[in-house]
């Protein structure tokens, strides 16, 4: 029969080895890169919303995420690195683009496929990439745009209302 000491130690030591082993299972990415994959890279102007996780989509179904998020001193850009399911076979014209789940939603990247014969490989560049587009921004466009219709009604109000108007008798009061 263990004593209490020694049955203590053995739970202990159990514990740290699964705990080791869990933070070994995550700090790679878990399941995920279990799997396997390709990597592919897209350079981006901005890619607000986009973080370490996203998912990568083809047709609505998940076939990745994004591994690495890095900033590109040359241009200002973000360089995005994604892991693609080894089974998914990508045309090098393909586009690569990040998409909004709605107002509120969050981001991610959705893969359009190309017509090529020729496929992407592992490491490759999307050629053709569309940047996410900022919702603050666009409704901040809509709204000025709103304004300045708004303000050219006005202005032409104004202009109708300062012109003279013409007698309808015209030169006979002359």
């Amino acid at each position: 029969m263990l004593t209490l000491e020694t049955r203590n130690i053995l739970v202990g030591s159990f514990v740290v080895i699964v705990g080791a082993l869990f933070l070994i299972y995550s700090s790679r990415g878990g399941v995920a890169d279990v799997a396997g994959g390709y990597q592919l890279n897209a350079i981006y102007q901005s890619v607000d919303g986009v973080s370490v996780g996203t998912d990568v989509m083809l047709t609505g179904i998940k076939v990745g995420e994004v591994t690495k998020l890095a900033y590109v001193p040359d241009g200002h850009r973000a360089s995005l690195t994604m892991r693609i399911d080894e089974n998914i076979k990508l045309p090098i014209d393909s586009v690569a683009m990040i998409i909004s789940s709605g107002m509120l939603g969050g981001k991610y990247i959705k893969l359009e496929p190309g017509g090529e014969l020729d496929n992407l490989q592992d490491g490759d560049h999307f050629e053709f990439v569309q940047d996410a587009v900022i919702f603050e921004e666009l409704l901040e466009k809509i709204v000025l745009d709103a304004e300045a219709r708004r303000m050219k009604q006005i202005e032409k109000s104004v202009e109708e209302t300062a012109e003279p108007k013409k007698s309808p008798f015209g030169s006979l009061l002359k």
